[in-house]
């Protein structure tokens, strides 16, 4: 690894600007450095739940091409129990086993695959992020865009959402039995403007294939 750069690995960007390379093991590129904000990420989600009623929850939706699909996970009940049920932190048992064996069928050859991960945020106030510079969604891809291997940033309908017209898209404003203005579908994910509005927030992470594979190229 001293004489090479390792494919699709940060050691050759790294080395083009700062002029040094971790070759034991990616350095700041390495997917441990979010070791840190795993452990803040875990007492903010607590403070956020007992303070706000907010809750973050996030569970795996793809690995490769076995795709949970839209609906087989209730997001109004969905629990941090039935997401930890299973090595790879989906919800659904039987997707789960399928996501397992695909994971195990490249691992035995040596080759990796990718997967996305779905996240929603429940109970969310009114009113977060700004119109501008500090839009929610453009701070949530920031901050999720920056960890390893992400490739991809979905929030609410999506990328699927350019194969609908706006009458189709367009999230219907209704007052609810408490007096409060809700939205009848959520397809702007919970942020319309760049500030949010009261509804769930959802969005999708891609991640790549690992790049530390053992099968030649």
């Amino acid at each position: 690894m001293s004489l090479a750069y390792r494919p699709s690995h940060a050691d050759a960007t790294y080395d083009f600007k700062y002029g040094v390379r971790s070759v034991q093991g990616g350095g700041r590129s390495s997917a441990r450095e979010t070791i840190g904000r795993v452990a803040a990420g875990a007492v903010a989600k607590k403070i956020l739940e007992l303070k706000a009623g907010t809750e973050v929850l996030a569970y795996v939706s793809q690995v490769h091409k076995e795709v949970l699909p839209d609906g087989v996970v209730d997001h109004d009940t969905l629990t941090q129990a039935k997401i930890e049920s299973n090595i790879v932190r989906c919800p659904d048992p039987v997707y789960a086993e399928k996501m397992i064996a695909a994971i195990d069928d490249v691992r035995t050859k040596g080759d990796s695959v990718g997967g996305v991960v779905t996240c929603i945020v429940r109970n969310v106030p009114r009113g977060l992020g700004s119109p501008v510079f500090d839009k929610l969604e453009a701070e949530l891809a920031k901050a999720l865009m920056s960890l390893p291997a992400t490739k991809g940033f979905e929030i609410g309908s999506g990328f699927a959402g350019t194969l609908i017209t706006g009458s189709e898209h367009n999230d219907e404003f209704y007052m609810d039995e408490r007096g409060d203005i809700r939205t009848r579908t959520n397809r702007s994910g919970g942020i319309q403007g760049g500030i949010s509005n009261g509804e769930m927030i959802k969005l999708r992470l891609a991640f790549k294939p690992t790049s530390t594979i053992t099968v030649c190229c």
